[in-house]
């Protein structure tokens, strides 16, 4: 059990770093010791991806739909291969989180996403604020949803918004169970002058390190997305042309 435990944990770091060739290394020995890992195999086609590998990307993909037929992740993965589509490399560096009182904050996420998701996600990521009824979701660039502000915080930064103000929003830390955004005030409205974003800023940072994980974190069957946002329609592997797998030969 310890060494899945370390073979994961060293994995993940690895995609957060996009090291891809530690991170094939690793979700490989992991997949030696556990096969049937939904989480391994699908971190190990994204590494493929991110190394240009397609038809590997591809077969681990199919390997998790015939364990997993309606494995979300997986199927748009596979959708994104046959378009020759890439997920991005975000580009990360540390002065993106330099705390600016009243401009800045970092905010731990609610109402989160599945264990596949946020460990899919990378330090630095961009994400879109989108407002809803009572909170505003937190999405990555490809409409993925991870996560949702405090319901206050929701309230003060779309008054903000609709007044003029605009944010962006970077993945600052996640782990398997947990998420915080760093969210920065980019435009100041004329309506919104002398308002500040996070007031009293400096005691609101979070800071959230990679949690302990144990054997049954592994086994759980947790859905990609807890809450949806949209009204797409869900896909299953039969919704995949079979006739299209050929067309990912060019890539090779």
């Amino acid at each position: 059990m310890s060494q899945i435990i370390t073979h994961q944990k060293k994995a993940i770091q690895a995609a957060k770093n996009h090291d891809w060739a530690a991170a094939i290394e690793h979700n490989l020995a992991l997949l030696e010791l556990k096969p049937t890992d939904l989480n391994a195999l699908n971190r190990l086609g994204t590494s493929y991806i991110h190394s240009k590998q397609p038809k590997l990307a591809k077969e681990a993909y199919q390997r998790v739909l015939e364990l997993d037929r309606s494995n979300q992740l997986a199927l748009k993965n596979l959708a994104r291969l046959k378009q020759k589509q890439s997920p991005p490399k975000p580009a990360f560096s540390h002065h993106q989180f330099i705390e600016e009182p009243g401009k800045t904050k970092t905010v731990e996420l609610y109402r989160l996403a599945g264990r596949e998701t946020l460990e899919e996600l990378s330090i630095g990521q961009n994400c879109l604020l989108e407002p809803k009824n009572r909170f505003i979701s937190v999405t990555t660039e490809d409409s993925t949803y991870i996560g949702a502000l405090p319901e206050d915080l929701s309230f003060r930064l779309t008054n903000l918004m609709e007044d003029g103000n605009t944010y962006s929003c970077r993945v600052k830390a996640a782990d398997s169970s947990s998420c915080a955004v760093f969210i920065r005030e980019l435009k100041k409205s004329a309506a919104n002058a002398g308002i500040s974003s996070f007031p009293n800023n400096n005691k609101g940072i979070v800071t959230t390190t990679i949690n302990e994980v144990d054997e049954s974190m592994l086994d759980e069957n947790i859905p990609v997305e807890i809450i949806s946002t949209d009204t797409d329609e869900e896909k299953t592997l039969d919704d995949l042309d079979p006739s299209d797998d050929d067309q990912d030969e060019e890539d090779d």
